[in-house]
């Protein structure tokens, strides 16, 4: 799962409201069993939403998310379609 935003859109739900129905479509349509997203360790907003969608984090991976500002640690996270029903 990767997104990115316009910033005159941040801050008013979209995300969270994507990414849930992006959940549902995964786990409930598709049946799929685990879902798997990232975000770069500085992006606290995106982490935030992840959490706020029910992702938990797993790990860090070092220095493999590529930025403008050079290479960043990445959380990954995951899902499971039994913390999703819950």
């Amino acid at each position: 799962l990767w997104m990115k935003f316009n910033p005159k859109f941040w801050n008013q739900g979209y995300a969270t409201e994507t990414i849930t129905r992006l959940l549902q479509s995964c786990f409930e349509e598709h049946q799929l069993h685990r879902v798997e997203a990232g975000c770069a360790v500085e992006n606290h907003a995106s982490k935030k939403v992840l959490e706020k969608c029910g992702f938990i984090v797993e790990g860090i991976q070092r220095k493999n998310l590529p930025l403008k500002t050079g290479w960043s640690d990445n959380y990954e996270f995951g899902i499971l379609v039994e913390e999703w029903n819950k």
